[in-house]
């Protein structure tokens, strides 16, 4: 059975390439937009990724990309840092929802499509462990 998008983003980085260039089942996807509390194309979009493609790899039963493999194994670092914060997916869904003043109010969900966002809302995160929220 192939590792979860949650599974690989605990792995050492070696074993996380491997598995990232190998891609991930596309219905990895439902795991993790379950976790977010969102639906497969809401993730997707939010992704940058064309919620079509998400349905159409889902349905065929085939590997996601390793670029939308990698998106998506990013999401599950971030999620599995919140929920260590936060305690619950549910609230940390919540907090990925809601402006944060640390992010110049933007929603830390919309930062998800880039690896440069997606380290801002890490060290937003890391400061609220820490607390030295900037």
């Amino acid at each position: 059975m192939p590792p979860t998008a949650f599974q690989v983003a605990q792995m050492t980085p070696a074993s996380a390439v491997d598995h990232i260039r190998t891609g991930l089942p596309a219905g990895a996807f439902d795991t993790t937009a379950k976790a977010l509390f969102l639906t497969v194309d809401e993730l997707a979009a939010k992704l940058g990724i064309s919620p079509r493609t998400i349905r159409d790899q889902r349905k065929r039963k085939v590997r996601l990309s390793s670029e939308n493999t990698e998106k998506l194994v990013r999401i599950a670092r971030i999620q599995t840092l919140g929920r260590s914060i936060f305690s619950t997916d549910e609230a940390v869904a919540e907090w990925l929802r809601a402006p944060a003043p640390a992010l110049k109010g933007i929603k830390p969900i919309d930062l998800l499509d880039t690896d440069t966002g997606a380290r801002e809302i890490e060290a937003v995160l890391h400061g609220i462990a820490y607390g030295n929220v900037m």
